[in-house]
């Protein structure tokens, strides 16, 4: 298959003239394309707009992560935690040769950290259930060293080790080219 040549003068008259859409995207990052992908594929008329290239933009300078939503429950939003760890499952499930489960571990230095950390992850696993990607494990001072070798050891204290998922964004805007210049109209 050729890849499909694009004129970007052509797709802006295009896109002037008079033409209804359901949904227009603004952003070909990794979510954009993925909410205008999941858009087309349900039937409804979509455009997707991008200034640049596709994952150009906060994509390219972004983590890799396909978490679900640590950070949502440290604010105590458990239907955002939820919801994030169900779509990580998705493209876990959907997409194993661009996302991945990868262990973090987070050093602890003051004697409250580790069972602060430790037990909001171990939240953090129970919510994800059986989507959950590996236990959390407290670590000693040693074997977070065995993990980390340039943690800086003076203070340290231990270790807690947590699960999430890592993808390759740039290969996943690749992935999802060809059904997308099929399915939407992408400025």
């Amino acid at each position: 298959m050729q890849p499909q040549l694009t004129r970007r003068d052509e797709l802006i008259a295009q896109l002037a003239k008079a033409q209804s859409y359901d949904i227009a995207v603004v952003g070909g990052g990794a979510t954009g394309l993925g909410v205008a992908l999941d858009a087309a594929a349900r039937g409804f008329k979509v455009v997707l707009v991008e200034s640049h290239d596709f994952a150009k933009g906060t994509s390219s300078r972004a983590t890799k992560l396909v978490h679900g939503g640590v950070r949502y429950l440290a604010q105590g939003n458990i239907s955002l935690v939820r919801e994030a760890l169900y779509e990580r499952t998705t493209l876990l499930n959907n997409a194993p040769h661009l996302a991945q489960p990868l262990p973090f571990i987070m050093p602890t230095y003051k004697w409250w950290e580790a069972p602060f950390y430790g037990i909001g992850l171990k939240m953090y696993d129970a919510l994800a259930g059986k989507a959950g990607l590996g236990k959390t494990e407290f670590l000693s001072r040693d074997q977070t060293l065995k993990y980390l070798p340039t943690a800086l050891p003076r203070g340290l204290q231990g270790g807690v080790k947590y699960w999430d998922g890592q993808f390759n964004d740039a290969k996943l805007a690749m992935a999802w080219r060809a059904p997308l210049l099929r399915a939407v109209r992408c400025w």
